[in-house]
């Protein structure tokens, strides 16, 4: 914490923008972690779908389905009407489905390429706030007065506790972002893998 109340005092704007760099990360950190979820992806009543699909009730999935506004379940009714239609055979069915899931998959990393991009940010303001703090060092020895020796102390202050606290946010954030790929990817291939399982059972 004294890190980031020295390189607060002495350099304002370099922790003003790490702040606002680790808070907008935070941020989309907790809204992709809440709302990529499995039951979120897959259409409302995902149970009875599966169960009347493997019934061959096709005209009650499809009812169900036209109920529900979500992204995959529009998917469904477009394909299965494709399918019922013999427009589309099982298998150009199932590639279809891999490729609309390719476009979810896009949708679920929204946000994510901000939290890669603050790892660099991160390291590259603390780098500025060191050059900053080296200015400062130059700046006292150029100056025989009583005031050098503060300027001196303030300088490497600066320059120290500025790339501690890129680097530690820095840091942070790359755990942010793995960990939240690594959620992302999982419930798209735990999603895809039980969507195709049902599929693959149509006649």
């Amino acid at each position: 914490m004294d890190v980031f109340l020295t390189v607060w005092k002495n350099a304002p704007i370099v922790a003003f923008l790490l702040f606002i760099i680790s808070t907008i990360s935070i941020a989309i950190f907790l809204e992709r972690m809440s709302s990529v979820k499995k039951s979120k992806l897959l259409p409302k009543n995902w149970q009875t779908i599966k169960r009347e699909l493997l019934n061959r009730h096709y005209d009650v999935v499809l009812t169900i389905l036209r109920k529900d506004r979500g992204y995959l379940a529009q998917v469904f009714i477009e394909l299965l009407e494709l399918y019922l239609k013999k427009e589309i055979s099982k298998g150009e069915l199932i590639r279809l489905l891999e490729e609309k899931f390719l476009i979810l998959y896009g949708d679920l990393q929204k946000g994510i390429g901000f939290i890669s991009l603050s790892v660099t940010l991160a390291t590259l303001l603390g780098l500025l706030g060191t050059v900053w703090g080296l200015i400062e060092i130059f700046s006292a020895y150029g100056l025989g007065s009583a005031d050098s020796l503060k300027l001196l102390a303030k300088g490497i202050a600066v320059s120290l506790n500025s790339t501690a606290a890129g680097l530690l946010i820095a840091v942070i954030n790359y755990i942010l972002y793995w960990l939240v790929k690594e959620r992302i990817n999982s419930v798209y291939l735990k999603t895809l893998k039980e969507v195709e399982s049902v599929f693959e059972k149509l006649p």
